[in-house]
């Protein structure tokens, strides 16, 4: 990427130039992340404590944020504009508390739709249950139906479609 009109902006109100970003995926755990290569502002650099990390010559840092912490607006070989909803050093801030905010009420329906659907599952497994029940109940009693109907002599065992020869 070339040093021509490239901005990270951050949740905290600060602002660091792009030299390069590229996304990148943790291995082992899978985390997808995006990787900066910045120019900090003067403001950055007087607010974090960062000179030990940056390069003295150039005074380039590269830093890396969770993919979903990271939105491009605009992502092109001449203009990059994105937003990093955390601040320089990847800490919490009014906008990414708000988007963890959301991402917990997600999780929470998440949950809440599991859950009801487990229950769900569960009582039909206890209709399915009962409806079995009640029809070997009912064939048991339509037996002894018959057996009394039989004993009384009643019953005749040639029954076609419920009706007497």
């Amino acid at each position: 990427m070339g040093m021509n009109d490239h901005w990270a902006y951050f949740g905290d109100g600060n602002a660091a130039r792009i030299v390069e970003c590229k996304d990148i995926i943790n291995n082992k755990t899978g985390v997808q992340k995006v990787k900066f290569i910045f120019i900090p502002s003067e403001k950055i650099e007087n607010q974090y404590d960062i000179k030990v990390e940056q390069d003295p010559s150039t005074k380039m840092i590269i830093r890396e944020y969770k993919k979903t912490n990271v939105i491009f607006l605009e992502r092109g070989v001449g203009r990059t504009r994105c937003w990093v909803t955390l601040d320089f050093n990847g800490g919490p801030t009014v906008a990414s508390r708000r988007e963890q905010i959301f991402t917990d009420v997600i999780n929470d329906n998440d949950r809440l739709l599991r859950s009801a659907e487990a229950s769900k599952n569960r009582l039909q497994q206890e209709l399915d249950t009962e409806r079995l029940q009640k029809t070997e109940s009912l064939k048991i009693q339509a037996n002894m139906i018959k057996q009394v109907a039989s004993a009384r002599g009643r019953y005749d065992e040639e029954v076609n479609d419920g009706e007497r020869e």
